[in-house]
């Protein structure tokens, strides 16, 4: 493990973007959520993250998308 998350997160992000098998896609979309929820941990108590805190709800948000066009999760009816 990193001493540091702050850029963990961002490969399995990047790579699960680029991704079209659905086998690898669903395990990089665990590995990057993963590593933003302990990211975030690490930052529970700093300040003058913003733009990281910004970049990673970006991110959240395009793998809830992801999840939900690509692999077909969270379909609500």
């Amino acid at each position: 493990m990193p001493d540091s998350y702050a850029t963990f997160w961002k490969e399995p992000y990047h790579q699960a973007l680029r991704e079209s098998d659905e086998q690898k896609l669903t395990e990089l979309v665990h590995a990057a959520e993963y590593a933003i929820a302990l990211r975030l941990q690490e930052l529970e108590n700093s300040t003058g993250d913003g733009k990281e805190r910004a970049e990673m709800k970006r991110a959240s948000a395009d793998l809830l998308v992801i999840k939900t066009n690509k692999l077909g999760w969270l379909r609500v009816q």
